[in-house]
């Protein structure tokens, strides 16, 4: 996962996949490739009109690349190009991802070191069960940060508990404890284009440039008492379903 508290100083990232192939030396390392995201992956297909288009795909925080081998293995989409970013370098030294040329860049580092000239070429940046990771001012500076520099006509797709769903590391380093919940009326006055919502209590959301003018509206919480229970009362009371599997769209147009 990539998770940093952004005015931490930190080295700038280090390149370690160039074009598919490895471009930089690396020792083996205590502890192994982990981070799953648990959202509804199978939103990306839903995301463009045209899939058979040459599209550039940003994984922040790709974990153990679920997202990147759902892609690569639809014929549809097989043919997009991915860039995976991770904070945890195990996940960036995964020789399986390498060899089946899963990522076509891959960089150790975190997304605050990526400049604003990079971040505006992916026509998809995604950021899967990752925000929950951060502090409340670092998920709130991200999200500005990536809607706010990512291309006018590019989508954000964010996942993430909505609830506080307990989790600490899991191994020295491993970035993987979790310390914030986000409710799921903070993820919709982003004025998402489309959301779904998988057990255990995990949105997804498509978000376009027009979110960047509601991002205030974006409220986390660190309070360890936002239990599933009182996710789950908050998406009641919206009347908002959750169905594994189904994407609903907005169809609010501004």
């Amino acid at each position: 996962m990539l998770v940093h508290d952004k005015f931490s100083k930190v080295s700038k990232m280090r390149q370690i996949v160039k074009d598919y192939s490895i471009v930089a030396e690396f020792n083996p390392i205590d502890g192994v490739p982990m981070g799953d995201s648990v959202s509804p992956k199978g939103m990306i297909f839903h995301i463009l009109e045209n899939n058979s288009q040459s599209v550039d795909v940003l994984d922040i925080g790709f974990g153990t690349g679920g997202l990147a081998r759902l892609i690569k293995s639809n014929n549809q989409t097989a043919h997009w190009n991915i860039d995976g970013i991770d904070g945890w370098e195990q996940n960036c030294i995964n020789l399986e991802l390498i060899q089946k040329n899963i990522y076509r860049n891959i960089w150790h580092g975190f997304a605050q070191d990526l400049s604003s000239e990079v971040i505006s070429k992916y026509k998809i940046i995604c950021l899967l069960d990752v925000i929950e990771h951060l502090n409340i001012e670092t998920a709130k500076w991200l999200l500005r940060t990536l809607l706010a520099t990512m291309g006018d006509d590019a989508r954000l797709f964010v996942s993430t508990p909505l609830w506080f769903y307990p989790q600490n590391q899991q191994q020295d380093g491993d970035l993987e404890e979790h310390l914030i919940g986000v409710p799921v009326s903070s993820m919709l006055a982003l004025i998402p284009e489309m959301y779904s919502i998988n057990n255990p209590l995990v949105g997804g959301f498509v978000y376009g440039k027009r979110s960047l003018s509601y991002i205030e509206f974006f409220q986390p919480t660190a309070d360890k008492e936002f239990s599933y229970e009182k996710g789950s009362n908050i998406m009641r009371a919206l009347n908002i379903p959750i169905q594994p599997g189904v994407v609903f769209k907005t169809n609010i147009n501004l």
